[in-house]
């Protein structure tokens, strides 16, 4: 029998602690990307899909051009824990958590969706005996074409829709996007090292209009001395390790 201790740990930028396992389902790199790919707007109604954790909505709980935060966690052991992240934090009034599967979700559009989804398909890979780390690394709960699907239900027209994902996938992305009017606006690829291939990317891709895709700057996870870039320091709080992070 396998007992994993729940750690409570320092977010200092925000000034919020976060409940995790101390091994097994913590947060990983990826989220922590994609809250800084973000392009807020004022009075943004914003919906998570798969918050796990919750790390997205404690990082983007001190912004003000947010109104709330709505997070969806399907896995109720998880969705405890960051239920018991937010009361210790006196968020109740920024973050609202949905403890449900995605699918079965009905709420007003909204401005803008953010998701670190599962990359992998079934047939790819080992799939965990423990429910929730299957779902957080394979498509078991939702696939790609459901979280697009849903995204576009649960997007106000012209709303913005990001998401960080495998680059193996991406034409694959593209294609389910455009299908359902989900149009790319910003694309920016994720590599671990230069002159390395890129692992991920993240997507901003625009409800119902259409427009020029703009490729950014790539980002780099180390330097070529195995370092950390200054980009990654810049977005991690010192008191968190930063290797290590398991999806």
């Amino acid at each position: 029998m396998i007992i994993e201790v729940e750690t409570l740990e320092d977010l200092p930028s925000v000034n919020c602690k976060i409940i995790q396992k101390k091994k097994g389902f913590r947060f990983t790199v990826d989220s922590i990307l994609l809250v800084n790919f973000l392009k807020l707007k004022k009075n943004t109604n914003l919906l998570d899909i798969g918050t796990g954790t919750g790390i997205m909505p404690l990082l983007l709980c001190r912004k003000e051009e947010i109104n709330l935060i709505t997070a969806v966690e399907i896995e109720t052991e998880i969705a405890k824990m960051f239920e018991k992240t937010i009361e210790i934090n006196s968020l109740k009034s920024k973050i609202k958590l949905i403890n449900t599967d995605i699918k079965n979700y009905k709420e007003e559009p909204f401005d803008m969706i953010i998701s670190n989804p599962p990359y992998m398909k079934l047939n790819e890979g080992y799939v965990s005996p423990h429910d929730y780390r299957a779902g957080a690394r394979h498509e078991v709960n939702l696939d790609l074409k459901e979280l697009l699907i849903n995204g576009k239900r649960l997007l106000k027209n012209g709303g913005s829709f990001n998401l960080v994902y495998r680059t193996n996938r991406f034409m694959e992305v593209l294609d389910e996007a455009r299908m359902l009017n989900l149009n790319a606006k910003r694309v920016r690829f994720i590599y671990s090292k230069p002159n390395q291939s890129s692992d991920l990317f993240m997507i901003e891709m625009i409800k119902g209009f259409k427009c020029a895709c703009v490729v950014e700057e790539p980002l780099y996870i180390y330097n070529e001395h195995g370092e950390y870039t200054e980009e990654l320091k810049k977005y991690y709080d010192g008191s968190l390790i930063m290797h290590g992070l398991e999806k």
